[in-house]
């Protein structure tokens, strides 16, 4: 007697292998922002503990630039997922072409805006003359990297929606270990080199993005058809681009100013909050570059299905995505704060001068219950802008993180005397509003399917 076979279920193992086989080549990409991230830290943690403030808070001019551009080069991604679910593959260069050379402007506009504004922001935000100069020196630093980022990013997103994730994960994963002999040498002192605490950081990761541009330029002329010639874009794709770039810009900004501002709040009240609040986001930077992972690879799932107009099965990718989400982002939560304790002891050691781990676990066990929200607003946008839902979604964002975010923080943190503590309360309320706000309007969207 033959056994009937359960199609659906079939299917639905089908679709979750697939996701699985996209998401976690990007994970593992989206892991090495905060790998290297943590490794700055930790090690000038150990080396000069108090000037991790200078490059949190040298990052602030940074982030709008990167999160400007990173957002705008999401255009790259979502028409390429389209045209390559529908077998145009081959005609992705002039997406690509046409992201760079936006990405190359934006870089160029905001180093010559980081150069001029970073020394007159530090001063008047009240900080002591010699910290401000330090953390300026810092910020330009870093932006000499920019357009070296923001090139390097708009050629992973390509790669990732030629379903190509492995390229960029073995050139990130290289480019984190060449970060980590970077710092030894001019964080540490390694090899005959001088100690340059917060600098030596900057000039690492600046480094970096240089390297990870220029390899990943020569493997998408050798490996793909971006740098090809291609037939003349059908009427509307340029806007489609943009429209998409241009939601994800602004959202992006608003998101990336505002946490980066939860920095300089922090510093504003002390270096000692500076440092615990530096090392709390830690964690919780890792866990969000797990959630960006399933995010983009579940938009390029959707996107592809969009792009054939195949409605139920972008109802089904989206559906897929979110439930993997939940899953993950419950998981990692509970595992943070149980074991807030440990991360604090592994991030920062204490001092005859300062202890700051126990203020330290503190936070990070706040940061648990941020993360959930956090990761779903960003897993449901990323979803939403794949299938051209772009301004709401926007809107969402722009409210929870500028209005609500910022001033809670400041508020609790500055203002009541809450420290890193309050500062990072001002968080959770900002990531409860847009997570919620986010999967509201993605029910809607989906019940009007």
């Amino acid at each position: 007697m033959n056994t009937p076979v359960n199609t659906s279920e079939n299917t639905s193992v089908r679709a979750m292998l697939d996701l699985l086989k996209l998401a976690i080549p990007v994970i593992a990409t989206r892991l090495t922002f905060p790998i290297m991230s943590v490794t700055d830290a930790v090690v000038l943690g150990h080396y000069a503990q108090l000037e991790l403030a200078y490059i949190t808070t040298g990052y602030l001019l940074f982030s709008i630039g990167l999160a400007f551009g990173m957002g705008t080069l999401q255009g790259v991604q979502v028409i390429t997922a389209e045209l390559s679910g529908v077998g145009r593959a081959h005609e992705t260069g002039r997406v690509l072409k046409r992201g760079l050379l936006i990405g190359t402007g934006i870089g160029i506009v905001f180093t010559i805006a980081i150069y001029s504004l970073s020394s007159p922001m530090f001063s008047r935000l009240g900080f002591e003359d010699q910290v401000a100069a330090d953390m300026t020196s810092v910020a330009r630093i870093l932006a000499y990297g920019l357009i070296g980022q923001l090139l390097a990013t708009g050629l992973a997103f390509y790669f990732e929606a030629l379903r190509r994730p492995n390229i960029v994960v073995a050139v990130m994963y290289g480019c984190a270990g060449l970060n980590l002999v970077i710092d030894l040498a001019l964080v540490g002192g390694s090899w005959g080199f001088p100690q340059m605490g917060a600098e030596g950081v900057a000039w690492a990761s600046t480094g970096v993005r240089v390297v990870q541009a220029v390899i990943l330029i020569g493997l998408a002329a050798l490996l793909t058809p971006g740098f090809t010639s291609s037939p003349p874009a059908p009427a509307g794709e340029f806007r489609r681009q943009n429209t998409v770039g241009m939601g994800g810009a602004l959202a992006n900004v608003a998101e990336f100013a505002s946490f980066n501002a939860m920095f300089v709040i922090a510093a504003m009240i002390s270096l000692s909050a500076g440092a615990v609040f530096s090392m709390a986001m830690q964690p919780l930077f890792t866990c969000f570059m797990v959630f960006s992972g399933i995010g983009v690879a579940s938009s390029i799932r959707v996107a592809e299905a969009f792009g054939s107009k195949n409605r139920r099965g972008v109802i089904d990718a989206t559906r897929l995505g979110l439930g993997t989400y939940l899953i993950c982002g419950l998981s990692l939560s509970v595992i943070i704060f149980v074991f807030r304790d440990v991360w604090a002891g592994l991030l920062i050691k204490n001092t005859e001068e300062v202890n700051l781990v126990a203020a330290l676990a503190v936070v990070i066990g706040i940061s648990a219950i941020a993360m959930v929200f956090d990761g779903l607003q960003a897993v449901v946008a990323t979803m939403l802008r794949a299938q051209e839902v772009v301004w709401p979604s926007t809107i969402i964002q722009l409210l929870s993180y500028i209005c609500v975010m910022v001033p809670s923080a400041w508020y609790l943190g500055l203002v009541r005397g809450g420290g890193a503590e309050g500062v990072m309360w001002g968080i959770v309320f900002g990531s409860v509003v847009a997570g919620t706000g986010q999967l509201v309007l993605l029910q809607i969207k989906t019940a009007r399917q």
